[in-house]
């Protein structure tokens, strides 16, 4: 536990900073890359970004799809038992399978939502999922009179043994999480204050510790109950079903599994579904919006196969893991780059030009420093990243170690075209209202600008429209 609470401390730390740019310009992402990159360069890390999008969509709707199996099986002990009609070559069964499209399909509304709107859904659901854990954690300790044999096994590795394993414990855990630390502004740009961005983050994070501790103790008294290591809720709600089929069992099954469903779908549709809408809509924003990238997201996670990381040998969860030792380097080189380099100020209207004359357009687009940063910082860690997640690979142990320590070396005035900030922001960070539309940059909506009742000149009366706003906009500065 202690490394896990080393690893949230280094959590806390990097996704505070990583919020800045976003929560002080109100910038997502792909917009972020542009600033590291360059604004053709940023490609890099957005595709990197989708890739995981399209990975970890997968790999959290399979497991929504185990709490739907969950729920389907406790209404009816046919779908408890249903035939399996795959071949063994397919690493799933029917039953799986159809709980999986479930969650496809019911996954597709929540991609209407806008971002910003669906904290009600996400504050609902971390309620149900904390009542379903507790409920489960509390029982399984009950039923079985304590924590479980291998919770009170001693540790027989060496001090040397025991702190590299200590670091990777802190490795792993952080790794897990990377991806999104790395995505942050596109969540910290709708923050309302600074404070509470800060905080929720602390709480959110810290509070986690408490999963993965009942987890291990969960998986221990499994061991001792039914002879075999649980580590998922669901597995443990269908070892019940399977033993007692009875109304209170069936019952309770029920509602956890629609408290883990809710879970998985909100964290599914925000950390995944969104963050690859907004970065495929960063790539092709004249076709993509969020919702549409988001069901590509979604679509694409078929791909990736996602039953068999859990139903195979596959060495998924450890390249899971790992990804922090890709993912790192973007994040610290956002904050350096940011925090360091350019002191926290921005010229916002260069990240939306291409001329050669923009701050952030480097060489041919590209900032080439950056790039070599990046595969500077990530190169090193791959031949142990491979050993780790491919046993057969043998590597000196000074390569392995390397990699077991790899998060903690990674972290070494512009127009407001949209009204995006507030009077406050605009002096605070040295900003003017967009006021430079002129006459012949009016186009005119014909819809809006016709009027068939009154009549007269619609192009004259847009033009007076515009200019008295933009009385309405210096008037408002001033005063300020």
């Amino acid at each position: 536990m202690a490394a896990l609470t080393i690893g949230n401390i280094l959590i806390v730390l990097y996704t505070i900073l990583n919020s800045y740019p976003g929560q002080v310009y109100h910038i997502g992402f792909t917009v972020c890359q542009r600033i590291v990159f360059g604004v053709y360069g940023s490609g890099l890390g957005i595709l990197i970004r989708i890739i995981l999008s399209i990975t970890y969509f997968g790999s959290q709707a399979w497991l929504a799809g185990l709490c739907v199996t969950v729920m389907l099986s406790s209404i009816t002990p046919n779908y408890l038992n249903m035939e399996n009609t795959f071949p063994e070559s397919v690493k799933m069964s029917t039953r799986d399978f159809v709980s999986f499209f479930i969650v496809q399909i019911i996954s597709i509304p929540f991609f209407l939502i806008k971002p910003e709107k669906i904290n009600i859904f996400v504050n609902a659901s971390c309620v149900m999922a904390l009542a379903g854990m507790v409920g489960m954690f509390g029982y399984m300790v009950k039923l079985n009179g304590g924590p479980g044999s291998i919770y009170y096994e001693k540790v027989t590795l060496s001090n040397s043994e025991f702190g590299w394993m200590y670091l990777m414990g802190i490795n792993v855990w952080y790794g897990a999480l990377s991806p999104d630390i790395c995505n942050q502004s596109d969540f910290s740009r709708f923050s309302s204050s600074k404070p509470k961005l800060q905080w929720g983050i602390f709480c959110g994070i810290f509070f986690t510790e408490i999963i993965p501790l009942a987890g291990l103790i969960c998986a221990s008294i499994s061991t001792d109950l039914y002879g075999k290591q649980y580590w998922l809720p669901t597995d443990i709600c269908l070892q019940w079903l399977n033993d007692h089929y009875t109304p209170r069992t069936r019952c309770a099954c029920f509602f956890l599994g629609l408290s883990f469903l809710t879970s998985e779908l909100s964290l599914n549709t925000l950390t995944n579904g969104f963050a690859g809408g907004m970065d495929l809509a960063g790539l092709c924003p004249k076709y993509i919006n969020i919702t549409r990238g988001s069901i590509i997201t979604a679509l694409l996670s078929w791909v990736v196969q996602p039953w068999l990381f859990y139903n195979t040998s596959s060495t998924f969860l450890g390249v899971m893991s790992s990804f922090g030792v890709v993912v790192t380097p973007i994040i610290a080189i956002i904050v350096s780059d940011f925090m360091l380099v350019r002191g926290g100020k921005l010229k916002l209207n260069d990240l939306y030009t291409t001329s050669k004359d923009g701050s952030f357009y480097h060489t041919a687009g590209v900032n080439w420093r950056a790039v070599f940063v990046f595969f500077a910082s990530v190169v090193p860690g791959l031949p142990g990243m491979a050993a780790y997640v491919n046993p057969s690979i043998k590597l000196k142990t000074s390569i392995i170690n390397y990699f077991y320590g790899s998060t903690d070396r990674k972290i070494a005035a512009g127009i407001d075209l949209y009204n995006a900030f507030t009077l406050d922001e605009y002096k605070r960070l040295n900003l003017i209202p967009y006021d430079g539309v002129n006459p012949e940059e009016v186009i005119v909506l014909e819809d809006f600008t016709k009027d068939d009742t009154h009549g007269g000149n619609s192009t004259s009366d847009s033009t007076s429209g515009i200019a008295s706003s933009k009385e309405k906009i210096k008037s408002v500065f001033n005063v300020v």
